[in-house]
């Protein structure tokens, strides 16, 4: 009996392509400054300048977003730090 075949898959971490928009509105909502922002952070406001222009950020500074925005009660406005795609 030949040996039956497994076709794997992988999974794919997705991106919002609307992340600096979230932030923008993660931002209004809390009532923070940038600055501040970036300070609860532990990060540079420059960081989060070029997260507001595109560039995203490390899975570090995603999971301490994460983190400040649970403790504003603002999580739902971000990505979900394990939302995945199957790629088959």
């Amino acid at each position: 009996m030949p040996r039956q075949r497994r076709r794997y898959s992988r999974d794919v971490h997705v991106f919002p392509e609307d992340f600096p928009q979230r932030l923008e509105r993660l931002k209004e909502e809390s009532g923070l400054t940038w600055s501040e922002l970036a300070a609860r952070l532990g990060t540079n406001p420059l960081t989060v300048r070029r997260w507001r222009q595109g560039i995203r950020p490390n899975a570090l500074h995603l999971f301490a977003l994460l983190d400040v925005a649970a403790s504003l009660g603002l999580a739902h406005l971000l990505p979900a730090a394990g939302a995945r795609a199957r790629a088959d």
